[in-house]
Protein backbone atom coordinates (compact mmCIF):
# COMPACT_ATOMS: atom_id res chain seq x y z
CA UNK A 1 0.00 0.00 0.00
CA UNK A 2 2.93 2.65 0.90
CA UNK A 3 4.39 1.73 -2.63
CA UNK A 4 1.22 2.63 -4.34
CA UNK A 5 1.14 6.09 -2.29
CA UNK A 6 4.68 6.36 -3.34
CA UNK A 7 3.88 6.00 -6.92
CA UNK A 8 0.88 7.68 -6.68
CA UNK A 9 2.58 10.99 -5.45
CA UNK A 10 5.20 10.76 -8.09
CA UNK A 11 3.22 10.46 -10.86
CA UNK A 12 1.12 13.49 -9.47
CA UNK A 13 4.69 15.50 -9.09
CA UNK A 14 5.47 14.38 -13.01
CA UNK A 15 1.25 15.46 -13.72
CA UNK A 16 1.79 18.85 -12.59
CA UNK A 17 5.47 19.81 -13.69
CA UNK A 18 3.93 18.60 -17.45
CA UNK A 19 1.15 20.49 -17.17
CA UNK A 20 -1.32 21.53 -19.81
CA UNK A 21 0.55 24.83 -20.44
CA UNK A 22 -2.43 26.83 -19.81
CA UNK A 23 -0.06 29.85 -18.22
CA UNK A 24 2.06 32.13 -19.79
CA UNK A 25 5.01 33.58 -18.28
CA UNK A 26 6.54 36.43 -19.68
CA UNK A 27 10.55 36.87 -19.35
CA UNK A 28 10.12 40.92 -19.31
CA UNK A 29 8.50 44.10 -21.31
CA UNK A 30 10.63 43.65 -23.78
CA UNK A 31 10.56 39.96 -24.60
CA UNK A 32 6.66 39.41 -24.27
CA UNK A 33 4.43 38.46 -26.78
CA UNK A 34 0.68 39.88 -26.71
CA UNK A 35 -2.13 39.47 -28.84
CA UNK A 36 -5.61 41.07 -30.32
CA UNK A 37 -5.29 44.54 -30.48
CA UNK A 38 -1.89 44.81 -28.19
CA UNK A 39 -1.58 45.11 -24.08
CA UNK A 40 -0.90 48.03 -21.69
CA UNK A 41 2.71 47.85 -21.76
CA UNK A 42 2.52 49.08 -25.75
CA UNK A 43 2.60 52.57 -26.70
CA UNK A 44 0.42 51.43 -29.63
CA UNK A 45 -2.36 48.66 -29.92
CA UNK A 46 -1.28 46.59 -33.23
CA UNK A 47 -4.05 44.28 -34.59
CA UNK A 48 -3.36 40.57 -34.27
CA UNK A 49 -0.47 39.05 -32.34
CA UNK A 50 2.76 41.60 -31.97
CA UNK A 51 6.14 40.17 -30.63
CA UNK A 52 7.23 42.86 -28.20
CA UNK A 53 11.00 43.31 -28.06
CA UNK A 54 11.02 46.92 -26.87
CA UNK A 55 10.90 50.41 -27.84
CA UNK A 56 13.27 52.88 -28.62
CA UNK A 57 13.15 56.61 -29.13
CA UNK A 58 14.75 58.10 -32.39
CA UNK A 59 17.50 60.11 -30.27
CA UNK A 60 18.84 61.46 -33.96
CA UNK A 61 17.73 60.85 -37.28
CA UNK A 62 19.76 56.96 -37.68
CA UNK A 63 18.24 54.04 -35.73
CA UNK A 64 19.41 50.19 -36.38
CA UNK A 65 16.40 47.94 -37.01
CA UNK A 66 16.72 44.30 -36.63
CA UNK A 67 14.74 41.33 -38.55
CA UNK A 68 15.04 38.62 -36.88
CA UNK A 69 13.02 34.79 -36.63
CA UNK A 70 10.06 36.23 -35.90
CA UNK A 71 10.21 39.46 -34.87
CA UNK A 72 11.53 43.70 -35.44
CA UNK A 73 13.86 45.18 -32.29
CA UNK A 74 13.15 47.67 -31.54
CA UNK A 75 9.39 46.44 -32.19
CA UNK A 76 7.66 50.31 -31.38
CA UNK A 77 10.00 53.64 -32.56
CA UNK A 78 9.14 57.05 -31.31
CA UNK A 79 9.96 59.95 -33.48
CA UNK A 80 8.64 63.36 -34.13
CA UNK A 81 6.05 64.22 -36.13
CA UNK A 82 7.77 65.18 -39.56
CA UNK A 83 11.05 63.89 -38.57
CA UNK A 84 13.37 62.20 -41.32
CA UNK A 85 15.02 58.78 -40.17
CA UNK A 86 17.51 56.07 -41.63
CA UNK A 87 16.61 53.37 -40.95
CA UNK A 88 19.79 50.54 -40.86
CA UNK A 89 17.99 47.14 -41.52
CA UNK A 90 20.02 44.05 -40.89
CA UNK A 91 18.29 40.73 -41.12
CA UNK A 92 20.03 38.64 -38.07
CA UNK A 93 17.42 35.32 -38.72
CA UNK A 94 17.71 32.56 -40.88
CA UNK A 95 14.77 33.59 -43.14
CA UNK A 96 13.88 36.16 -45.95
CA UNK A 97 12.41 39.03 -44.33
CA UNK A 98 10.64 42.38 -45.20
CA UNK A 99 10.27 45.85 -43.72
CA UNK A 100 7.34 47.12 -45.37
CA UNK A 101 4.91 49.96 -44.74
CA UNK A 102 2.36 50.70 -47.02
CA UNK A 103 1.80 54.37 -45.41
CA UNK A 104 5.61 55.17 -45.63
CA UNK A 105 5.39 53.35 -49.05
CA UNK A 106 8.34 51.25 -48.46
CA UNK A 107 8.92 47.31 -49.10
CA UNK A 108 12.54 46.22 -48.64
CA UNK A 109 12.93 42.44 -48.93
CA UNK A 110 16.18 40.96 -46.80
CA UNK A 111 17.62 37.93 -47.00
CA UNK A 112 19.50 36.24 -44.26
CA UNK A 113 22.36 38.34 -43.17
CA UNK A 114 21.72 40.99 -45.42
CA UNK A 115 21.79 45.47 -44.79
CA UNK A 116 20.28 48.07 -45.97
CA UNK A 117 19.40 51.62 -45.21
CA UNK A 118 15.72 52.68 -46.44
CA UNK A 119 14.62 56.49 -45.61
CA UNK A 120 11.33 57.26 -44.35
CA UNK A 121 9.48 60.18 -43.59
CA UNK A 122 7.25 60.41 -40.39
CA UNK A 123 4.00 61.62 -41.36
CA UNK A 124 2.50 65.04 -39.32
CA UNK A 125 0.48 62.99 -36.22
CA UNK A 126 -0.63 59.41 -35.44
CA UNK A 127 1.46 56.34 -35.47
CA UNK A 128 2.50 54.35 -38.81
CA UNK A 129 2.47 50.42 -38.88
CA UNK A 130 5.38 47.80 -40.21
CA UNK A 131 5.66 44.57 -40.94
CA UNK A 132 7.07 41.65 -42.66
CA UNK A 133 5.19 40.42 -45.46
CA UNK A 134 5.70 37.21 -45.11
CA UNK A 135 5.57 36.57 -41.41
CA UNK A 136 3.12 39.61 -40.00
CA UNK A 137 0.92 36.95 -39.01
CA UNK A 138 3.33 35.83 -36.82
CA UNK A 139 3.75 38.56 -34.38
CA UNK A 140 6.35 40.07 -36.72
CA UNK A 141 4.73 43.55 -36.70
CA UNK A 142 5.88 46.77 -35.11
CA UNK A 143 5.33 50.99 -35.09
CA UNK A 144 6.60 54.13 -35.25
CA UNK A 145 4.65 56.76 -32.98
CA UNK A 146 5.28 60.22 -31.24
CA UNK A 147 2.98 59.62 -28.40
CA UNK A 148 1.88 56.14 -26.58
CA UNK A 149 -1.50 55.71 -27.09
CA UNK A 150 -1.40 57.28 -30.95
CA UNK A 151 -3.75 55.05 -33.25
CA UNK A 152 -2.65 53.96 -36.86
CA UNK A 153 -3.26 56.41 -39.72
CA UNK A 154 -4.33 55.43 -43.39
CA UNK A 155 -1.44 54.62 -46.01
CA UNK A 156 0.32 57.57 -47.83
CA UNK A 157 1.00 60.09 -45.05
CA UNK A 158 4.79 60.27 -45.65
CA UNK A 159 7.44 58.71 -47.70
CA UNK A 160 11.02 56.30 -48.11
CA UNK A 161 13.58 55.67 -50.04
CA UNK A 162 16.59 53.34 -49.64
CA UNK A 163 19.81 51.53 -50.72
CA UNK A 164 21.56 47.87 -50.16
CA UNK A 165 24.66 47.32 -48.32
CA UNK A 166 24.73 44.12 -48.70
CA UNK A 167 27.90 42.57 -50.82
CA UNK A 168 25.77 39.47 -51.63
CA UNK A 169 23.61 41.60 -54.11
CA UNK A 170 23.24 44.23 -56.44
CA UNK A 171 20.93 47.19 -56.12
CA UNK A 172 18.14 48.58 -58.35
CA UNK A 173 15.45 50.69 -58.01
CA UNK A 174 12.24 50.63 -59.43
CA UNK A 175 8.81 51.46 -58.23
CA UNK A 176 6.39 48.82 -58.21
CA UNK A 177 2.46 48.83 -57.21
CA UNK A 178 3.48 51.85 -55.12
CA UNK A 179 6.59 50.38 -53.04
CA UNK A 180 10.32 51.40 -53.34
CA UNK A 181 12.36 48.20 -54.15
CA UNK A 182 15.88 48.80 -53.96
Amino acid sequence: MRKILILFGALSIIAIGCGGGSSKTTASASSQQSTAGGSANQPVALPGTTNDKGTQTASGNDINVELNDFYIEPTFIKATPGQSLMLHLKNAGQNAHTFTSASLNVDKELQPGETADVQVMMPQSGATEFHCRFHQGSGMQGAFFFNNGDTLVGAGTGGASGSSNSSSSSSSTSNNGGYNYN
